[in-house]
């Protein structure tokens, strides 16, 4: 399998005010610090995917990923404070965070934007994370490698290459910050067996190896390819939760 290498990263931190008016007074507890994380769930799994919510013990033919990683280059935040006067407005936010960032999705600790958000009932929080290929280049701005096992019980490496530019968007509704949850984490989480969903081991065995390796990217199994591609063009879910709730339960074993 093919070494790669490891991409030396520069953060720069661009942060905008407040769009709209603020001349309203905010109530007197300081101001809430959110992050964001990009998590993988279900690393493991069999072959079909049927159904994730009812994730299997894993048994021939199955996938295991060990190494799951994104450059994220961006992240936008839009919020909508609801006026503390009329109770009724908001006050539109919004925030932006540039990287690029090299963000391993195996590891639940890792965060980055790190925004400040004034306390108050937010109506909305909406959340686009990107990446984009000039900031990986000339590595994947998305890349999974693991291992595929098929019915005769055989071991073969597999890696997912993208290399297009990448965007996750998502929202929450009725979101409070309070002096009770001053570290807030947005955690962005991304199942690996749903991306996998409508890929048949027949496919994975007929697949075209490159060096013994199974490569789905643009330019090898493009049929593969184009599948995971637009599964991770779909929403994904984010959850909100104070930094101190945030534990291992989503993790796979």
């Amino acid at each position: 399998m093919k070494k790669r290498k490891v991409l030396s990263v520069i953060l720069v931190l661009l942060t905008m005010g407040f769009v709209g008016c603020q001349k309203e007074d905010m109530n007197e507890s300081g101001p809430a610090s959110m992050g964001v994380k990009m998590v993988a769930l279900n690393t493991s799994y069999s072959l079909p995917v049927v159904n994730s919510s009812t994730k299997s013990a894993v048994a021939s033919p199955a996938i295991a990923w060990d190494e799951v990683q994104m450059v994220v280059s961006e992240v936008e935040l839009e919020a909508e404070l609801k006026s503390l006067i009329t109770h009724e407005d908001s006050i539109e936010i919004e925030y932006k965070w540039k990287g690029p960032q090299v963000v391993n999705l195996l590891d639940s600790t890792q965060s980055f934007g790190n925004f400040i958000l004034q306390p108050g009932f937010y109506d909305e929080i909406e959340l686009k994370v990107e990446g984009e290929r000039e900031d990986a280049h000339p590595e994947p701005v998305f890349y999974m490698s693991g291992n595929y096992t098929n019915a005769a019980d055989e071991t073969i490496s597999v890696v997912v290459e993208v290399y297009s530019d990448l965007e996750f968007k998502t929202e929450k509704e009725s979101v409070e910050v309070t002096e009770d949850n001053q570290d807030i984490t947005s955690t962005i989480q991304l199942y690996l067996d749903e991306l996998m969903a409508g890929i048949s081991p027949e496919q994975l065995d007929n697949a075209t190896f490159s060096e013994g390796v199974i490569v789905i990217s643009e330019d090898s199994n493009s049929q593969l390819f184009q599948s995971v591609l637009g599964k991770l063009a779909e929403d994904r879910e984010c959850r909100y939760r104070h930094k101190n709730w945030y534990d291992d339960d989503d993790d796979d074993d």
